[in-house]
């Protein structure tokens, strides 16, 4: 039985995954901190062994993965993804940078087959064509900013240490458990209860990509041996707007309640004109592309949510 050690595990992402070792049947060790909200977990809390300790807890941290020594980690501890809530700076930069170097320095001296750490579509910044992985990265936020900083961290070790260190950039991901506040998720909740829903003006372009798809990424770089210090996107290679995504749900779900359009201010990273992840890289690398289409998942998410909208009155 291999061993999977995963920060971030009780996050939107992290649980998909969690999930998917322990249905491969990996031995999986997770860390939370004793405040962490446990509710995606909660019906397999007995399967997966869980350590309470933060990531910033540098020599408990280390103490914990010497003693696991696992054969795959999966980085996706973060802060600052929720620009709404998520505000606090240093906290941003502790949590991203610090807590990716404590990851790092912890796992150094064992022989572990992978090393995947997390990053995201915000360390580019807004761009005007197909966004690569050999971009100049411009980030437009503090969070954008440590992703893009923790991003080359691992590359730095990857090289120095001869790691087997990979980066996945994922782009807009959406699917089982994400956070009830987010686009999809605010949507689908809302016709669900018959409520009218408050969205911003609608124009911004996302790159959607669903959250199964996400996950086989994670499992084709863990598979692969020749992804040592790359960084490969994670998206669907096209770009549609909230308002068209928004609209979508509401037709998927026959809804009659109303979508508020200019309800809500935009994010002022969020552009109007452009996001999209040129994918031939993860194609090449790792033989992955999307296999689930915009509307497909959004059937399967909606269906989701329709059995399980009872665990968000709860978290």
């Amino acid at each position: 039985m291999k061993t999977a050690f995963i920060t971030g595990a009780t996050g939107f992402i992290g649980a998909n995954l969690t999930r998917e070792l322990l249905a491969r049947n990996f031995d999986v060790h997770i860390i939370a901190r004793t405040t962490s909200n446990m509710w995606r977990l909660q019906d397999i809390k007995g399967k997966i062994k869980v350590h309470n300790v933060d990531i910033l807890e540098e020599k408990k941290l280390t103490s914990v993965v010497k003693q696991i020594k696992p054969d795959y980690i999966f980085h996706l501890a973060a802060y600052g993804a929720y620009p709404r809530i998520q505000t606090d700076e240093k906290k941003i930069l502790q949590t991203n940078i610090i807590g990716t170097y404590n990851m790092l320095k912890a796992a150094l001296d064992l022989p572990y087959s992978c090393f995947i750490n997390t990053g995201t579509s915000s360390e580019y910044g807004i761009k005007n064509k197909p966004m690569k992985e050999s971009d100049v990265l411009e980030p437009n936020m503090t969070y954008g900013v440590a992703k893009a900083a923790a991003t080359m961290l691992c590359q730095h070790y990857a090289r120095l240490y001869k790691k087997p260190i990979i980066t996945l950039r994922p782009f807009s991901v959406y699917g089982y458990y994400e956070e009830s506040f987010r686009l999809i998720p605010h949507v689908i909740i809302n016709c669900i209860n018959g409520k009218n829903v408050e969205l911003s003006s609608g124009g911004q372009k996302r790159d959607f990509i669903f959250v199964e798809d996400l996950i086989e990424a994670y499992i084709k770089a863990m598979e692969n041996p020749s992804t040592k210090g790359l960084v490969l996107n994670v998206g669907s290679g096209h770009d549609i707007s909230v308002k068209e995504v928004a609209n979508m749900i509401y037709n998927l779900m026959k809804s009659k309640n109303k979508l508020m359009f200019g309800k809500k201010s935009k994010e002022l990273f969020e552009t109007d004109v452009f996001w999209r992840a040129d994918i031939s890289k993860s194609r090449k690398v790792l033989n992955w592309k999307q296999k689930t289409s915009l509307n497909a998942g959004l059937k399967k998410t909606i269906d989701w949510f329709k059995k399980n909208v009872h665990l968000y009155k709860k978290s």
